[in-house]
């Protein structure tokens, strides 16, 4: 059957009313779209509202749901299918039909009708913005200026938030962490005043020594919450004002910095201000303990002597992992003692680490300890700590700041390793004897359970119920498999019923992968199988957690990694847990054997500063874990891999390293 679109006509500026002719019976029309946006989401859709007299029928859009349901700052192409059965029949014509774009005033959005291969197909599309700084301040007090607004808007009728968002490295500068926003209230004349305290900014923005923000204008219309974002350009009468630096004092102990980018927009560098604040004033080392002294002129109040694990976050690193000595206070100085035998004690270890020491005191920040010039370290040498498991060294950091290094001799034995799998292609390729991967893998693994493309959420929550996967054609029998088990939620049953000897996990599902949320007691990964299928549209689901907003999944997904860390435990021991810290491949050799790198290389670096976030929560965590760890190696992608080159897949020498790492660790 078909359905012909013959006159469009724009009613009241409130809705589009549509006239045509079927040769069938209408039983619903329904608006919708798939967003794409790291990755393709299940269709928005709405139900339009029709009549129907014969072959002819009418059809009303609404703009105010076409705008509910568009996405606020990027271009929407809705289309319009029939009954709904798929594959779809949608609202087509038969010739051109003319129709003017059309803005309402209380809008920044522009509609207007296409007809690619003749389908009906209504364009959602954000103005152009442009908001820039002709004025500007920044004291002791204060962050402050004038933004101006192109195209001309109505007053009193859009007003514009500010917000202040941490880029996670200096080259993620279109990806996001954590922000603040500041309400700046309605325009007038096209313009806006803010002013805000530097007493209300955050400390949540300093995670790391140096961080930078960007300056981000939303603007929208009093009537609803959705904007569009622009970032805050400089005007060139402003621009030698904008380089400015005031230093925030205790609590915060921070230095800010504006700047202007080379794009022309208003950055901020957020500095932590911590170092050189104390200072060693005594180190002495014998074979059972070390001894740290601070002059009491010092002002300590209920301290403590913390030691930090380095664990690495893409170009820069993070603390997850700690280990708490108190400051014990005497007449002219403040002494700790730290016995041997208990330093960095237990699976808080892990080969070739780095650990930093910082005084903690009330009210302040974790403060480094500097070690001057006159405490002579070279003396210093690897002593053995954790029943001689590990060794420790003191060292001075490249900040001059006490420091600590550690490493790891385990020894080799051979026998036959039953070994279960949860993760990707990144750990479970190596179990395969194609010629590219490991012929002779069975000699040293018995690869005995595996759980392929599913998030820790989903493993989480209760089975999944309803789906006839049979009916998909779009689905191979050998990823239904894949689907299936992400359904049913038998994971840890299966992982028990396996006796396996080792468990080797990676993240990639929970650091790519969205999760849908059926339910509130019920979630399956949204894998790439699912995203190839119809399957994804037919699905009815709450919500989705993505990775939009890293932040947001981050915080949601460890509650469920700590419940599933505690499950695992209770079947596999923890020195039993391998994590495959993993992470894409920027570049490939080509099928010429050059080196070509990807086009989008800044989002696979941001999805590589994710995964070291989760490994790194994951280790804290489960600190008694082993680790491969291959982000010193230079291994790249292949053009010729087996199942197809991408970011994921890489060359064969990967997979052959690896199994040698599972033997170095399991035999040992």
């Amino acid at each position: 059957m078909k359905f012909y679109i013959k006159e469009i006509q724009l009613t009241n500026s409130k809705t589009w009313e549509i006239s045509g002719f079927s040769d069938g019976e209408i039983s619903s029309i329904e608006a919708y779209y798939n967003e794409l946006r790291e990755y393709k989401h299940p269709e928005q859709k709405f139900n339009i509202p029709f009549t129907q007299q014969k072959n002819s029928f009418k059809a009303v859009i609404s703009i105010s749901e076409i705008a509910s349901f568009s996405q606020p700052d990027q271009e929407v192409a809705w289309k319009f299918k029939v009954n709904g059965d798929y594959p779809y029949t949608h609202l087509i014509t038969d010739g051109p039909i003319i129709n003017k774009p059309f803005r309402p005033n209380n809008s920044l959005y522009e509609y207007h009708f296409e007809f690619p291969e003749g389908v009906l197909t209504l364009i959602s599309k954000p103005i152009e913005l442009t908001a820039s700084l002709n004025n500007y301040s920044l004291n002791e007090n204060t962050i402050s200026g004038k933004i101006q607004i192109n195209p001309s808007l109505p007053d009193d009728i859009f007003s514009a938030q500010l917000h202040l968002k941490r880029r996670p490295t200096p080259s993620f500068y279109l990806f996001h962490e954590q922000q603040q926003t500041f309400d700046l209230g309605v325009f007038k004349d096209n313009e806006t005043d803010f002013s805000i305290r530097i007493s209300e900014l955050t400390s949540d923005f300093l995670v790391d020594d140096t961080n930078i923000l960007d300056a981000i204008i939303e603007i929208s219309p009093t009537s609803t919450q959705k904007g569009v974002p622009t970032f805050l350009s400089i005007d060139s009468d402003v621009k030698t004002s904008i380089p400015r630096e005031i230093e925030i004092g205790s609590p915060v102990l921070a230095a800010l910095r504006s700047y202007v980018t080379g794009s022309n927009r208003l950055s901020f560098y957020f500095k932590k201000n911590i170092h050189r604040h104390v200072k060693l004033s005594q180190l002495q080392e014998n074979k059972k303990e070390i001894i740290l002294q601070f002059k009491s002129e010092n002002n300590f109040s209920e301290s403590q002597i913390v030691v930090k694990r380095q664990d690495k976050k893409a170009s820069t690193f993070e603390y997850n992992v700690e280990q708490v000595w108190p400051l014990k206070k005497g007449l002219t100085k403040h002494t700790v003692r730290i016995n041997k035998k208990e330093f960095l004690f237990g699976p808080i270890n892990k080969a070739d680490a780095t650990w930093d020491f910082f005084i903690r005191s009330k009210n302040t920040p974790d403060l480094p300890i500097l070690v001057p010039n006159e405490i002579d370290l070279s003396s210093s040498d690897f002593f053995p700590i954790s029943d001689n498991k590990f060794r420790a060294c003191l060292s001075r950091n490249d900040k001059n700041n006490l420091s600590c290094d550690t490493i790891v001799a385990p020894k080799i034995k051979e026998d036959i390793t039953k070994i279960a799998v949860m993760g990707t292609c990144f750990s479970r390729n190596a179990f395969n004897s194609s010629p590219f991967f490991n012929p002779d893998y069975k000699a040293f693994f018995e690869c005995s359970f595996t759980q392929f493309h599913s998030s820790i959420i989903s493993v989480m929550t209760e089975p999944a119920s309803g789906f006839d996967l049979g009916k998909y054609k779009d689905i191979l029998p050998s990823e239904r498999i894949t689907v299936e088990e992400d359904l049913k939620k038998e994971f840890f049953t299966n992982l028990k019923n396996s006796n396996s000897d080792y468990f080797l996990i990676d993240l990639y599902p929970d650091v790519i992968r969205p999760v849908i949320w059926l339910n509130d007691k019920t979630a399956i990964t949204l894998s790439y199988i699912i995203e190839q299928s119809q399957l994804l549209n037919d699905i009815s689901y709450e919500r989705i957690l993505d990775h939009i907003n890293n932040e947001v999944f981050f915080n949601e997904w460890k509650a469920y990694a700590d419940k599933f860390i505690t499950n695992l435990t209770e079947i596999i021991p923890a020195n039993k847990v391998i994590l495959n810290l993993g992470g894409f491949t920027t570049s490939y050799y080509d099928e010429n054997g050059k080196i070509v790198t990807y086009q989008n290389k800044m989002a696979i670096e941001k999805n590589n500063y994710f995964w070291d976030r989760l490994n790194n929560y994951f280790l804290a965590k489960l600190p008694e874990a082993q680790v491969i760890d291959f982000s010193k190696k230079t291994y790249i992608g292949d053009f010729n891999y087996p199942f197809g080159h991408s970011f994921s897949h890489f060359e064969s020498t990967y997979y052959k390293d690896f199994l040698k790492e599972l033997i170095y660790i399991t035999k040992s």
